[in-house]
């Protein structure tokens, strides 16, 4: 997997497949336990179309974690992934991702925009957690305190997408058993941090007025942060911005009903002008 260390200090890990001669997409996981290994497939049809490049951001995967709060926002996650492009010679990009991703792909949007062509964000919400979610963290703070990792990554996954998606991650062993190591990896102050920054957000839906490139925004209508309600705010503040609900669709819903979003994002390429690759084209696998 490869890595660039950056002016600031901060270690970047990331992965990346598809063309190098193509645009390129900066494709972002979800915040708290995810990391670039949980993105990868949703590009895939995409590879002789895109650059795609998928960053572990600050504190998730194998990146430079911290222990203070303030290090984790979005202004501090959207500078480590800048300076990584420009270290890549990349000056523009699509951005997108899910949760997380979405949001701070949005986030640039807002106030970066001359690095942004376009913005995909799925589930990302630009709003301030829900009251039960904030009372559901304070709940299950002191597994993380008491070191309890795998306890903590199941009642989160059941807390996004319910206990079917628990008994999916645990059905693939590997990737449940490297995926509690990575949050292992962390210190117990650096994961507190990462996971009391989640909880402490503000809502900055507002701010999406400012938003003058393509955006498509994606949401479940079974999610219930940010529903859809919330997502057709997102995408009504925004001049041209268009919503894909995806029906029976959770927080996730480009795991659940993948090749939907597959289609919603393939068509939105189109509308900005990123052609189709090659007959044939769309198998290459991520480098890692």
């Amino acid at each position: 997997m490869p890595e660039c260390l950056l002016p600031n200090g901060v270690r970047l890990h990331w992965r990346e497949a598809g063309d190098r001669a193509k645009p390129p997409v900066v494709w972002i996981h979800g915040g708290s336990v995810e990391d670039s290994s949980f993105m990868v497939a949703d590009l895939e049809p995409f590879s002789g179309r895109v650059r795609a490049l998928f960053p572990d951001t600050r504190g998730h995967g194998r990146s430079s974690t911290f222990e203070r709060v303030e290090d984790y926002g979005y202004p501090q996650k959207a500078e480590d992934v800048r300076l990584w492009l420009d270290a890549l010679g990349i000056e523009r990009a699509v951005w997108g991702g899910a949760s997380m991703g979405g949001a701070l792909s949005l986030w640039m949007a807002v106030h970066a925009p001359a690095r942004v062509r376009a913005v995909i964000s799925i589930s990302g919400p630009p709003y301030a957690p829900l009251a039960r979610d904030t009372a559901w963290w304070r709940a299950h703070r002191p597994l993380v305190e008491a070191g309890r990792i795998a306890e903590y990554l199941d009642a989160n996954v059941r807390l996004r997408m319910g206990d079917a998606a628990v008994a999916r991650f645990k059905a693939r062993p590997e990737r449940y058993a490297r995926t509690v190591e990575r949050l292992r990896a962390h210190s117990t102050a650096s994961l507190l941090a990462l996971l009391d920054e989640t909880y402490a957000r503000t809502e900055w839906v507002a701010d999406c007025a400012r938003i003058r490139c393509p955006v498509l925004v994606v949401a479940g209508s079974d999610d219930h942060f940010p529903t859809v309600a919330m997502s057709r705010r997102v995408a009504d503040t925004i001049a041209g911005a268009r919503l894909h609900v995806v029906q029976g669709g959770g927080h996730f819903p480009n795991r659940t009903h993948r090749a939907e979003v597959q289609t919603a994002i393939a068509r939105f390429l189109d509308e900005i002008g990123i052609e189709p690759g090659p007959p044939g084209a769309g198998t290459a696998r991520a480098s890692a």
